[in-house]
């Protein structure tokens, strides 16, 4: 008796820890990716250093130095759905430094009980999944669109393979900032950067 209550209670206590690892990002995210993420913090370093002469010379650099040293808050999920403006810099890199794209459209909404990300307008459009990372961020593995603009593309998962620059997935960091706005960090994109950071702000 007492020797198959212990094992029910093992069941249980290895219930949450199965499904929890299986869903979180870690293992879902490509090898390649989870490189990339594990040198999240060298990619901003390295990208912030780079693109700090270009950007001053063009006089924008101060845009990309307010969305990634704004203080972070609670990732709340609840905070993160919605539509957004968003845009694009690239930061660092051999492509010309320090670029600032326009303005287009992004949402956070609930899809198959999770967090689901999509660009909606302008180039380089992409989507994805968003996985809880810690109690302030959160990991967004996303996908290019077809032909940049076309249908969604599901993201690659933990065997990879895609290895077209063109349509190799973006994995990113997501936080939520103090004064209301997001950002998404990608490190180490395949072309152009040392990091792009998608800046967003409530539509």
């Amino acid at each position: 008796m007492r020797l198959a209550l212990f094992a029910a209670l093992l069941s249980l206590a290895a219930l949450p820890a199965f499904a929890d690892g299986q869903s979180g990002w870690r293992f879902q995210a490509t090898p390649h990716d989870l490189d990339r993420l594990e040198r999240y913090e060298d990619a901003v370093t390295k990208g912030m250093m780079e693109s700090r002469v270009a950007g001053e010379e063009h006089g924008t650099y101060n845009e990309l130095v307010s969305v990634m040293e704004e203080e972070t808050v609670e990732a709340d999920a609840e905070k993160l759905k919605g539509q957004w403006n968003c845009r694009t810099i690239k930061a660092g890199g051999p492509f010309a430094g320090f670029v600032v794209y326009g303005w287009f459209r992004c949402e956070i909404v609930e899809k198959d009980g999770r967090l689901f990300f999509e660009k909606l307008t302008g180039s380089q459009r992409m989507s994805g999944f968003l996985y809880e990372r810690d109690e302030k961020s959160w990991v967004l593995l996303a996908a290019p669109n077809e032909g940049h603009s076309g249908p969604i593309r599901d993201y690659s998962g933990p065997e990879g393979g895609v290895t077209d620059p063109q349509l190799i997935d973006e994995p990113a960091v997501v936080s939520l900032l103090k004064d209301g706005r997001a950002r998404a960090v990608f490190p180490w994109p395949e072309l152009e950067s040392t990091f792009n950071v998608l800046e967003m702000t409530r539509r």
